[in-house]
């Protein structure tokens, strides 16, 4: 599960901004309080168990303070006293205002919106959160109509490829790469990746691959869950 902030939005392109929003989504709260424990803060999209995923990456702490320098240091302030830190774009000043979006219906996703908008609002960030039935949603998210969305992949417990999700080529045309992440060097990786034989090279190459995304915060990474089967003691085999 992800938060996605839309990398085209003229917030979100600064990736100061986006770490700031990871460091203060308290994600280890969210798992104990939201989940009742029954998750794993990850950091990367890759499968938690398997060989690519890099357990070496130093994950971002629950650290509003460091957030907010980091706004800073990207030039947002209050500079009119309102409240909501706010910054000059292109010659037009521009409050921290965004929306989240989530698909109706979904308690986890409704709640982790709310915590992380209860927490900016502390800091000078005016963010709100609205509910969209499901095929609208989608529709938005596929159009790239939104600031955040909170939303999650399934990924694959085979050997992972993320060309779908994170290739340039593939925020065109209502493609995975809804959140318009472009990364030259990503690219090379990822093609690089679907020519390489070599296990271990193509390990490496998914290493360096996280490195970049855990650097660039294109998502705020929360969790992957667990989940609870209950099974008859009458069925057996």
């Amino acid at each position: 599960s992800y938060i996605g902030w839309n990398n085209a939005h003229p917030i979100f392109s600064d990736k100061r901004v986006r770490q700031a929003m990871t460091y203060m989504t308290n994600r280890k709260q969210i798992v104990k309080s939201i989940l009742f424990g029954l998750g794993e803060v990850v950091d990367s999209h890759i499968y938690f168990f398997r060989p690519e995923y890099d357990k070496s990456l130093k994950s971002y702490p629950f650290d509003p303070q460091k957030g907010v320098a980091l706004l800073h240091e990207a030039g947002w302030k209050d500079t009119d006293g309102d409240g909501v830190l706010d910054k000059v774009i292109d010659g037009k000043k521009i409050p921290l205002r965004f929306e989240i979006k989530i698909n109706s219906g979904n308690a986890v996703r409704e709640s982790v919106a709310l915590v992380l908008m209860d927490e900016l609002r502390k800091h000078g960030i005016a963010a709100n959160v609205r509910q969209l039935d499901w095929t609208i949603f989608l529709n938005d998210v596929k159009n790239h109509q939104f600031d955040a969305v909170v939303l999650g992949w399934q990924m694959q417990t085979t050997e992972p490829d993320a060309y779908q999700v994170w290739h340039s080529s593939q925020a065109a045309n209502k493609g995975s790469n809804a959140i318009s992440y472009k990364n030259a060097r990503v690219d090379e990786i990822l093609d690089q990746y679907r020519r390489e034989f070599d296990e271990q090279k193509r390990i490496g190459l998914y290493k360096e691959f996280q490195q970049i995304l855990h650097e660039e915060q294109p998502y705020t990474f929360l969790y992957v869950s667990k989940r609870v089967s209950a099974v008859h003691r009458r069925f057996e085999g």
